[in-house]
């Protein structure tokens, strides 16, 4: 295999995790979108999401396993991922706080549910920017991980506005959030 060639600013490499052949955790790869996942009426951000597929429309959403809302995500088999404007980080971030067990947290943060287009129990925010209502395609059955995958069919969306027209809420990693400053469009 080849290395790459030392550079001038080369980053320094973590040793291997205790697995030889993975390496250990670094959050290089942030920032990340991140959205409020809509389950029932239990709500929480989360920031590992991705989209899969454009046709069919799908994205992978993984919940962390010590998470309430992934035994409902079991149970329901349906989710709403909603993206909010960093106005909105105080309780968009706050709903990861709070446990959907002994918390109302729509009631107790000011979200507004309503009624969802095209799913049976889960409830979607009004406000949002953009809402993407789905249904679970399959859940990765993988137990080695502190995550769990799920793929998931959108079979509606909502917009109000295109998030990254206005200011989206960015998770940095950790507790810090921000925002996008200067923009720019490469144009070949």
């Amino acid at each position: 295999m080849n290395r790459p060639q030392d550079v001038e600013n080369r980053v320094e490499c973590d040793e291997p995790s205790s697995s030889a052949s993975r390496a250990k955790y670094y959050s290089g790869f942030y920032p990340m979108h991140l959205g409020l996942l809509s389950v029932a009426t239990n709500l929480f951000p989360v920031a590992w999401w991705t989209p899969i597929s454009k046709d069919p429309f799908r994205f992978l959403v993984a919940v962390d396993r010590k998470n309430h809302s992934l035994k409902l995500l079991r149970e329901h088999g349906e989710a709403a991922l909603h993206f909010f404007s960093y106005a909105d980080r105080e309780r968009v971030v706050r709903a990861g706080y709070l446990s959907g067990r002994k918390h109302n947290k729509a009631a107790r943060l000011g979200f507004d549910l309503v009624p969802a287009t095209r799913l049976e129990t889960t409830q979607i925010v009004n406000g949002a920017d953009a809402v993407f209502e789905m249904t679970v395609r399959e859940e990765l059955q993988r137990e080695d991980g502190d995550h769990a995958p799920f793929v998931l069919d959108v079979v509606h969306v909502h917009r109000r506005r295109r998030p990254a027209t206005g200011q989206p809420l960015l998770f940095l990693g950790y507790r810090d959030f921000a925002t996008l400053g200067e923009r720019t469009r490469f144009r070949p």
